[in-house]
């Protein structure tokens, strides 16, 4: 069987959170990815290397913006995500992927 991983429509990504297990799905929608959580990031650039996801909520301006940023390495099967908030921003969360 051959993958081409450039062209991977489903990325299951799998890290650890507190301790525990967790995992996220990723999978293509055109521009976008969706989430396991409902929620799509954009595409903001994608090589035949790497796939970097965004997606950035006002909250009605009522708080301070937050960017969510995720970065795949389609050869390593790696991926990284952080939220970037002001004085709030979390700990990179990193892991593995398997592909689809």
């Amino acid at each position: 069987m051959w993958c081409n991983v450039g062209y991977a429509e489903k990325f299951l990504c799998s890290y650890i959170f507190n301790e525990e297990a967790k995992s996220v799905v990723f999978e293509r929608k055109g521009n976008f990815f969706k989430k396991s959580n409902n929620v799509s990031d954009e595409i903001v650039f994608e090589d035949e290397y790497s796939i970097v996801l965004s997606n950035t909520y006002s909250r009605k301006g009522k708080e301070t913006p937050i960017t969510f940023t995720t970065l795949i390495d389609k050869k390593k099967l790696t991926f990284t995500m952080i939220a970037l908030e002001y004085q709030n921003t979390t700990a990179p969360i990193e892991g593995n992927c398997k592909i689809f």
